[in-house]
């Protein structure tokens, strides 16, 4: 009869058996906040043909979103995990899972964070912000391509509604939060800014420069543009806690809109904008 190979991965000082890490993949699993509410939304209006084309385009981009999030959680997810049984590599290095783990982890930060701008679509669309008639295939991206937050905040503040104001302020507690602000940087750090490197396995570049002017003043190092390098698990941990802040926020936006109010009613076929909308510009 064969032995049974059991087997442990050491790490951070800290030794897993083969159940431990399952059974810290599912509480971790457990601990992200679903968002299959968001489903529920998808058909609100069918066979309703005055319903607020607005609020429908809303409500598909909040489908579009609830997608972006499953893509967003599932590399969270695998960043998580501290072993993936398909990749090849020595019994001695731990560093090709280190690897696999961050190419997840960058993934999942770009996609947190086009979340966040789907969000404000949303509202964006809803409320007809883009002030665009969607009239044509082009009109879609056309409303969309003129969304920045400057812009976006402008128009509530402009409006002086309590609604506008309340609106404002659910946005703000989500967009000034700390953690997501570091997230945000962070995703910057990533796109813009010369990546982002991790602890373990990031060694640096193979060369550099100072450059000084006639005083031996330094007017160029190219240190200046090395990647900010940060610890692989206290990132996936962040990430974490923006995924459920940005679930919450989501909520609180859905809420307020209030896609329902726009349905028709045993009094009104047709309802006006005035009767439903919390914000009329």
């Amino acid at each position: 009869m064969k032995g049974r190979i059991r087997l442990e991965l050491t790490y951070k000082d800290k030794t897993y058996s083969k159940e431990e890490l399952q059974q810290q993949y599912k509480a971790f699993a457990d601990s992200i906040e679903s968002h299959n509410d968001f489903v529920s939304y998808i058909g609100l209006a069918a066979g309703d043909p005055a319903y607020d084309k607005s609020y429908s385009m809303a409500i598909e981009k909040l489908y579009s979103l609830h997608e972006l999030l499953g893509t967003a959680k599932f590399n969270l997810f695998n960043a998580f995990k501290k072993f993936h049984s398909d990749v090849h590599s020595s019994q001695e290095s731990y560093i090709s899972h280190l690897i696999r783990r961050s190419h997840y982890l960058k993934s999942a930060i770009v996609w947190y964070n086009s979340c966040e701008d789907y969000t404000y679509q949303i509202i964006w669309l809803a409320y007809d912000m883009h002030k665009i008639e969607m009239d044509s295939p082009e009109s879609y991206p056309e409303a969309l391509g003129n969304l920045f937050y400057r812009g976006f905040k402008e128009i509530l503040e402009k409006n002086k509604s309590e609604n506008a104001k309340k609106l404002l302020g659910i946005v703000k507690n989500y967009r000034c939060n700390s953690d997501v602000c570091r997230l945000r940087d962070i995703a910057n750090n990533l796109k813009h800014r010369g990546n982002i490197g991790f602890k373990g396995i990031f060694v640096g570049r193979p060369g550099g420069y100072v450059e000084l002017d006639e005083h031996g003043k330094v007017i160029h190092n190219s240190n200046w543009i090395t990647p900010e390098v940060i610890d692989i698990d206290e990132t996936i941990d962040l990430v974490k806690v923006v995924h459920n802040l940005l679930i919450k926020f989501v909520r609180d936006i859905v809420e307020f809109i209030d896609f329902k109010a726009a349905l028709a009613d045993d009094q009104k076929i047709v309802k006006e904008k005035s009767e439903y909308r919390k914000i009329l510009l």
